[in-house]
């Protein structure tokens, strides 16, 4: 639970705080730094001024495609040789080899500089990863367009010769040619029917078709010299050459490239409509999470200011003691604030990373498809639609941004009620607890045991294991009880059994008992609590992620207790030695609510003092309320021990009312008593007169509440069985 109550405390833990949110948010930007871009080159810087209109018309035309796009984000370099991951970021093939060789583990494997996704090194290393045809052409095409819009008419140099200004232009061969080589081109044998037409008529042709940024032309098979890649296998997800399908695919299932195109764009095209739809979804994640940390701060800022309020009012009555504890809470409110920020972080970076890996798999498929060519949506198809599936699976559920994470609760506890509270809570009747079975698989003969609960002083456990009965394997469920020491003791208690079920629409199954609990006796259950094939089926839905949720209900009457260590036979005044070690006196308090309806008897809570249970008493003395005649205080020792056995424990004890206004003293009674197993309660039925104790202006009262607590000093206890 989030709604953590924390006492007073001042603003310098805010410092702290700050300091560690910022910390979290530097990690984040330096997180999102390429791994080996130590140094971040200088980009070069243009002006326009200087720029053609021809130029700012090529400009306009390569908006389509950002610079950044065809720029290596390690070097910040136009791509050299470019490698595309699995994860469809790519670099260049030197940058890679840097940033494996700088790798201090293994080298088989390595993580994306961008989203950090490990990748697996092929056999040969980086060389080997897939070539990024798509970028390199799309580079290609941008560099060759720049280049034409840059040229002016009058300068083209002839793409034959290199030497002499063209004038002529061959259309199929998309080659300008000065006059002599025109003359050649025209009355080459292959070359004589093509169509040539002027310079700046070509120019206008060659800057529209690079304008489109897709290439028509297939690249060359990298193993087969002269043979274009114009088939496509699907047996292998790749494109091959004419030569690769009798060679290396030759019983693979495949096709010509041309023909299976359209149906991959479309297949692509739905595949980024449900992605931008995730897309969109974690955009209002993020929103969220964005929301919920201003809330967050806001209530974290008011908070704060209610602390230093109620500090301050502290400070004037006990300036140093509050000090301290204005220290401790101060720690404790950062590490609240600290855990739930760091909380919403890793939610904010889980929605982050996932958005950003959704955007760029989206971008990236998004150009292939609009100015990529046949070859390169069939070259990257098996790794585009791999990273979507991947990506629109996402994890097992989505980022959980609990409701209550910004709520902060302040109340002010003192010690001592802290410490009673945790008293009252040891000594409660009843109590429902879990315990989570996690690797439920690997359940082996040997039991598991939840942690300890405290039921009426007792430490109460949860045991399960695997049980084999009639050749049928069945779970285990038992409750413990044991405190660990060498004790004579017995407690009757009511235990309910549950299977809690992880499926909705699926009952719980329970199974109860009652029965005496006692130190030689201290576990019990069911051996065959529930069959073993039925809770390993998870359409039964008692088990998820191989874990099962055991429950216990215990309600348990007060045990009857004695320690063997210190009793003696009262016919043997030898003391053992152990018993120099026990606690011989303590000072307890109880505090009784409802005075002014009290009626019958009511108890503290039990504090154990020679090995005794021991408990204050409070109930009215004579007549009915409101006139009550006095409040009648008294000691019991809570010993029930049966009729065959005799103790007896010589106690000195002083009684206590506690004043609740200032310059009061507090009321006290003292008296020595023999308890003993026929007499174990002695006090003062007439401890306070009834009128002066419901007297506001005697101090005694407040809130209708009085304050009792009782001394007690007690010798080693002797007893005879």
């Amino acid at each position: 639970m989030f709604n953590e109550k924390i006492g007073p405390f001042t603003p310098t833990t805010f410092f702290v705080i700050a300091q560690s949110i910022w910390a979290g948010k530097l990690a984040r930007l330096r997180k999102c730094r390429p791994l080996c871009a130590n140094k971040m080159p200088k980009r070069k810087s243009t002006t326009t001024s200087s720029m053609s209109k021809e130029e700012t018309k090529g400009d306009d035309i390569l908006s389509k495609i950002s610079g950044a796009f065809l720029e290596c984000t390690i070097c910040l370099e136009p791509f050299k040789d470019p490698k595309v991951l699995p994860c469809l970021h790519t670099f260049c093939e030197g940058c890679l080899k840097k940033l494996v060789e700088q790798q201090d583990d293994a080298k088989d494997t390595f993580q994306c500089p961008t989203c950090r996704t490990d990748t697996s090194l092929p056999v040969g290393g980086v060389a080997f990863l897939k070539n990024n045809f798509f970028v390199q052409s799309l580079s290609d095409t941008v560099q060759t367009h720049k280049s034409l819009v840059s040229k002016e008419d009058d300068k083209v140099k002839c793409d034959n010769c290199e030497e002499e200004v063209a004038n002529h232009g061959c259309v199929p061969c998309e080659e300008f040619l000065c006059d002599e080589c025109a003359c050649a081109h025209r009355r080459g044998k292959r070359t004589r029917g093509h169509e040539v037409i002027g310079v700046a008529e070509l120019k206008e042709q060659l800057i529209n078709k690079t304008g489109l940024l897709k290439s028509r032309s297939l690249p060359i098979c990298p193993k087969h010299e002269d043979e274009k890649l114009k088939f496509y296998c699907e047996t292998c997800k790749h494109p091959i050459c004419r030569d690769c399908t009798v060679l290396q695919h030759k019983n693979h299932t495949y096709g010509y490239l041309a023909d299976t195109v359209c149906d991959v764009r479309a297949k692509i095209q739905n595949k980024l409509e449900a992605a931008r739809q995730q897309i969109t979804k974690y955009q209002d994640k993020a929103r969220a999470v964005a929301k919920r940390q201003d809330e967050l701060h806001t209530t974290w800022k008011k908070a704060a200011d209610d602390i230093n309020v109620a500090a301050k009012e502290e400070i004037k009555y006990l300036t140093s003691l509050v000090k301290r504890k204005q220290t401790e809470l101060e720690e404790k409110l950062a590490e609240i604030i600290t855990e739930r920020f760091g909380q919403l972080s890793v939610t904010a970076d889980s929605v982050e990373s996932t958005l950003d890996s959704l955007s760029s798999t989206v971008d990236f498929a998004q150009k292939v498809v609009e100015h990529g060519s046949d070859f390169d949506i069939m070259n990257v198809y098996s790794d585009v639609t791999t990273r979507l599936e991947s990506l629109l699976e996402g994890p097992t559920k989505d980022p959980d941004i609990p409701d209550d994470i910004n709520c902060l609760m302040f109340e002010v506890m003192t010690q001592q009620k802290k410490k009673d509270e945790e008293e009252e809570d040891k000594s409660r009747a009843e109590a429902t607890f879990r315990f989570t079975v996690d690797n439920f698989s690997q359940l082996s003969k040997n039991s598991k045991v939840s942690p300890a609960v405290f039921i009426r002083n007792l430490p109460w456990k949860i045991e399960t294991r695997p049980e084999h009965n009639d050749n049928k394997k069945s779970l285990a469920f038992f409750m413990k009880c044991n405190d660990g020491s060498k004790s004579l003791w017995s407690c009757k208690a009511s235990v309910v059994m549950r299977l809690i079920p992880q499926k909705d629409g699926v009952q719980t199954y329970e199974r109860k008992y009652e029965v005496v609990f006692y130190n030689k006796g201290n576990s019990w259950g069911y051996a065959g609590f529930f069959p073993w094939d039925e809770l390993c089926d998870p359409q039964k839905g008692y088990i998820k992620d191989d874990k099962i949720i055991l429950e216990a209900y215990v309600k348990a009457d007060a045990p009857k207790f004695m320690k063997e260590t210190i009793v003696r036979n009262i016919f043997n005044e030898e003391v053992p030695k152990n018993a120099k070690n026990l606690q011989t006196q303590s000072t307890f308090r109880f505090t009784v609510e409802n005075v002014s309806k009290l009626l019958g008897r009511k108890f503290s809570h039990t504090v154990f003092i020679c090995g005794l249970p021991w408990k204050i008493m409070a109930m009215p003395g004579c007549s009915a309320p409101p006139h009550h005649n006095s409040l009648g205080v008294y000691l019991q020792c809570d010993v029930d021990a049966d009729s065959s056995s005799f103790w007896s424990c010589c106690v000195s004890v002083e009684l206590r009312l506690i004043s609740q206004k200032n310059g009061v003293k507090m009321y006290k009674r003292k008296f020595g008593h023999v308890f003993h197993s026929k007499n174990n309660s002695c006090g003062c039925p007439d401890f306070m007169p009834w009128p002066e104790l419901c007297d506001p202006q005697k101090g005694y009262i407040k809130d209708d509440k009085i304050i009792l607590e009782a001394y007690v000093n007690a010798d080693a206890p002797c007893a005879m069985v």
